[in-house]
């Protein structure tokens, strides 16, 4: 038999065996964090009913402590969506209403605080990630918010 007709030799196989190694071993945790990115954009994106709720008590001239429970904003209850642990919680101080949204265990267990702050006729949202309890602030990476 001749040489170009024998196949593969061990050592060809087992290079192959090594590149296919490295190249998962980058690959399932960029896919994991893509995926529970996603999972945040499913509950960011649920909430946008309770934050155009929240815009027209405010332009019906209600304040930020009267704007900050369902039946002030005319919902029967507060959004719960897909991928989060616990229900939402939503806080009013002077100029500022706080969302909090704790994701479940496919979706990091992060915790994310919208903020709407108040201010020359607006409301502008900032999203940021903050600490549940003893765990400490998720990364970008798992929610896709922040710097």
């Amino acid at each position: 038999m001749k040489y170009s007709e024998r196949g593969f030799s061990l050592i060809e196989l087992m290079i192959v065996v090594a590149i296919m190694a490295v190249l998962s071993a980058v690959a399932v945790p960029q896919y994991q964090d893509y995926v529970t990115r996603a999972r945040w954009s499913v509950n960011l994106t649920q909430l946008e009913p309770l934050k155009l709720a929240i815009a027209e008590c405010l332009q019906n001239g209600g304040d930020a402590a009267a704007c900050d429970s369902p039946g002030e904003l005319g919902l029967t209850a507060l959004p719960q969506p897909q991928y989060a642990s616990a229900p939402v919680s939503l806080a009013a101080t002077s100029g500022e209403l706080t969302v909090s949204l704790i994701g479940s265990s496919t979706a990091g267990a992060c915790k994310v605080e919208l903020v709407g702050h108040l201010g020359d006729g607006l409301l502008n949202w900032l999203a940021s990630n903050v600490a549940n309890g003893t765990q400490a602030a998720c990364a970008r990476q798992k929610t896709g918010i922040g710097a």
